[in-house]
């Protein structure tokens, strides 16, 4: 968890990783398993927790196939672009970054900065009510 997210982005960021699971889980024939706030439910690798972290069953084994990370308007840094996007991004699996419309552009930088690689950005926001992926 970004422990500068205030109570209320920490609500939103946590709402907004559960609506993703649910909208990429079932369509894209993954199960997703969530990280919001401070748990620890699911690894990608040592010390690596990634709001989402999306795997499919393989020969009785879990199987790493994605992991993707939601940001607030508060934590679309380089700071944290260092410290989590960066390992995420080095996990040899594709690495999803998830952040408030209007910030694609902000977080591009901030990768490019730390040196972090990305899949793609999506961006997300509400409009009266409903949650949407841009």
């Amino acid at each position: 968890m970004n422990m500068k997210r205030t109570f209320g982005r920490q609500s939103i960021h946590d709402h907004v990783v559960r609506l993703v699971a649910q909208q990429w889980a079932k369509p894209l024939g993954y199960y997703i398993t969530i990280n919001p706030d401070a748990e620890r439910n699911i690894s990608a690798g040592p010390a690596n927790y990634p709001d989402l972290v999306a795997w499919r069953v393989t020969g009785g084994r879990n199987i790493l196939q994605w992991v993707a990370e939601v940001e607030t308007e508060e934590s679309v840094t380089e700071a944290e672009a260092r410290t989590q996007w960066r390992p995420f991004g080095a996990l040899g699996v594709p690495f999803y970054l998830i952040v408030p419309k209007g910030y694609q552009r902000s977080a591009r930088v901030c990768a490019a900065r730390a040196g972090a690689t990305l899949t793609s950005i999506t961006e997300y926001g509400f409009e009266i009510r409903t949650f949407r992926l841009i």
